[in-house]
């Protein structure tokens, strides 16, 4: 009886923290954005290709948008993307979430390559902008 209690307190937790994903503002992309540039010293040159959707493959490009999926408590730097909260963070007003849980899926890999975590989350980035940029100009726009 203890076992099963104790099964049921684990899996409502795991419950509880899945749901308790808060979605980011358009503030807390701006402020992101500034802490996140500082520390990778982003160029104004690379801030205006970002601005465009521009993302070079460079070292500093990726830790900036590894930061970003970090501070939005996106992407874990041992295990990787969190589909849930993606899902939740891009599919605000979506009615058809599995459909974008899917996309994420697709892109959101388990690392086989054994990439630096801004490479591995870089590398999903870019799959899901080449995949559904409107989705992301519309979130970034909202947010």
């Amino acid at each position: 009886m203890k076992n099963a209690v104790a099964i049921l307190l684990c899996a409502l937790l795991g419950l509880a923290s899945a749901s308790d994903y808060k979605l980011r503002t358009a503030e807390d992309l701006q402020s992101a954005r500034k802490e996140c540039a500082a520390t990778s010293k982003v160029t104004e040159a690379l801030i205006a290709k970002y601005k465009t959707f521009d993302y070079p493959d460079d070292d500093i490009t990726r830790n900036y948008i590894q930061c970003i999926f970090v501070k939005f408590d996106l992407f874990d730097e041992t295990k990787g993307f969190k589909v849930d909260n993606l899902v939740a963070q891009l599919g605000q007003g979506k009615e058809d979430k599995a459909a974008l849980k899917a996309d994420i899926e697709k892109c959101a890999d388990k690392n086989e390559q054994k990439s630096p975590a801004n490479a591995w989350a870089f590398r999903g980035f870019k799959c899901f902008l080449g995949k559904n940029l409107p989705l992301v100009q519309a979130a970034v726009q909202k947010n």
